[in-house]
């Protein structure tokens, strides 16, 4: 199973900023009419692992946007398997502060429910796509009243996917969900 390689000399000027920015997109699994996949023929092997046409979602249906608490957002790629194969399992996790009714919801919903999640790189305007079609991402939610002299009320989300590739979503568009 030989790849396509080429030489890597220099690391480009580009900013290359830890953890996530302060937000991230979520959009239920059985919202999308088509989840688009990377174009495993790409001429350009890199553009084999990009996903570069907008999801499409149901009528009223689209992605949603979650406040992250700064320096809580994170997401690693850690490789699994064994001598014959290796893919990947997409570890992250956000915190959001406080118990408003719409944070309560949604943490109450989610546990429950499968996600696609698009996590926004700080410094730039690469966005990662965790999920599939094969796997969706689980969220667990952790509600905490921390203590008196600590950092406040609120809630820590970490998730979980099994990803064959790491695969970034490049389309010009995240389709949103309309505001009602």
């Amino acid at each position: 199973m030989g790849g396509t390689y080429s030489s890597i000399k220099a690391l480009p000027a580009v900013n290359r900023m830890g953890g996530t920015q302060q937000k991230i997109f979520l959009a239920p699994y059985d919202d999308f009419t088509t989840l688009q996949k990377p174009d495993s023929a790409a001429t350009n092997v890199a553009d084999r692992y990009k996903i570069a046409t907008a999801h499409v979602l149901g009528t009223g249906k689209g992605f949603i946007e979650v406040y992250v608490t700064k320096d809580t957002g994170e997401l690693t790629m850690e490789t699994i398997g064994g001598p014959d194969r290796n893919s990947f399992l997409a570890k992250g996790k956000f915190y959001h502060p406080g118990e408003a009714d719409e944070i309560v919801a949604f943490q109450n919903q989610a546990k429950n429910d499968r996600f696609i999640l698009l996590v926004p790189l700080p410094g730039t305007n690469e966005l990662i796509q965790v999920g599939s079609e094969q796997f969706q991402v689980q969220i667990k939610p952790s509600y905490a009243t921390t203590t008196n002299g600590g950092d406040g009320r609120g809630t820590m989300f970490e998730y979980e996917c099994y990803c064959p590739d790491l695969i970034k979503y490049t389309a010009a568009t995240i389709p949103m969900k309309p505001a009602s």
